[in-house]
């Protein structure tokens, strides 16, 4: 079967595992994949958002190719520290080819200087995250993360060409970190010590992401006894019926993952023209119910948004449990327009040099 003949709702496939969270090299010049983690900290003031690209896909130099490029990779590291929903740091780089390697038998990554590798010690396994990047003041960020694994690596892999693929790895993680940001001098401007509850998940695809994607909101929640992630993907061209809307849950170590009924309400736009739902609901056929309700957007652009989201489960055998979590809206199609590469690309920084605006 050709991709352009795959139903619409299987060009979706979900995986949780760490044995897939490796490269998977494709010569398409518009094939992208990335490695995504994000933390709340344990008193609910600081998230971490941490981003590893293979073909960044809003990077002006990504989006202007032609399907028939030979293959060269364009690949980034984003860092984002926030702490009170403001942003402490903000570095987005962007690197030469020869700046990045990865395996495909093992869940590791290298660009420029970051690194992300999957390791085991006798206190647990998880990812070793290693950051060296400039932001757009000038200064150097130095920082490194455990990712410990607390739940996750539930489902094999199930492959498909011209496939968008969401790969669960560690819903639940225990995370820790060091962040020095330093001057110009070298001298430490400020010291970040990080403790906290993770996620991670990694995405691939062998199409164009804004001729590809529509709309895209995901986000997840830690509770005490559960952790709750919701992911609703639609396709360009594609009708509500086949929109993929999930409801995952986590919990006493088993995953429950559901085709979720959905509603929202509340309508908003950004700033920059992303028109987004403030109010959402996801519910499955087992009872199981998720009340999402952004508090305020911590990070935006042309194209994408982020939150910090109260998130309300309510499951048949338990009391609804609340928690503030981490969501995201992606609206790519402006990635399309070339009048705006100036202005996206000012927030990118090149050739070890930092963005030129935060």
């Amino acid at each position: 079967m050709k991709t352009d003949e795959i139903p619409a709702i299987s060009k979706f496939r979900f995986s949780s595992s760490i044995a897939d969270d490796v490269w998977h090299p494709n010569d398409d010049p518009r094939a992208y994949e990335w490695w995504y983690f994000d933390a709340l900290s344990d008193d609910g003031r600081d998230a971490v958002v941490i981003i590893f690209l293979d073909n960044f896909v809003f990077s002006p130099r990504y989006n202007r190719r032609d399907s028939s490029e030979v293959r060269s990779r364009i690949p980034a590291v984003a860092f984002f520290y926030y702490r009170d929903g403001q942003v402490l740091c903000r570095a987005i780089n962007e690197f030469q080819p020869d700046d990045f390697e990865a395996s495909t038998v093992k869940p590791e990554c290298r660009i420029g200087d970051n690194s992300i590798e999957f390791k085991s010690a006798p206190y647990g396994s998880g990812f070793m995250i290693s950051i060296s990047s400039m932001t757009h003041r000038g200064f150097a960020i130095d920082a490194s993360f455990e990712w410990l694994t607390v739940e996750g690596d539930f489902s094999p892999r199930d492959p498909v060409d011209g496939a968008h693929h969401w790969n669960l790895v560690v819903p639940r993680a225990d995370v820790s970190g060091r962040v020095v940001v330093n001057g110009t001098s070298d001298e430490p401007v400020r010291t970040l010590h990080f403790r906290g509850t993770g996620y991670h998940d990694h995405n691939y695809d062998t199409r164009w992401l804004p001729q590809t994607v529509h709309d895209w909101h995901w986000g997840r929640a830690h509770f005490n006894d559960a952790t709750a992630v919701f992911y609703r993907y639609t396709e360009c061209g594609s009708s509500e019926e086949s929109c993929v809307t999930k409801l995952l849950t986590i919990r006493d170590g088993l995953l429950s993952e559901s085709d979720a009924g959905f509603a929202e309400s509340d309508t908003k736009r950004d700033i920059f023209g992303i028109r987004f739902p403030q109010r959402m609901t996801f519910h499955a056929a087992n009872g199981t119910k998720l009340k999402v309700s952004h508090l305020e957007t911590i990070d935006s652009s042309f194209f994408y948004l982020r939150f910090l989201s109260e998130m309300t489960l309510t499951q048949p055998d338990c009391a609804p449990h609340t928690a503030v979590g981490i969501t995201e809206f992606l609206s790519p199609k402006t990635l399309k327009y070339r009048w705006l590469d100036w202005l996206v690309d000012m927030r990118i920084g090149r050739r070890g040099k930092g963005a030129r605006i935060p």
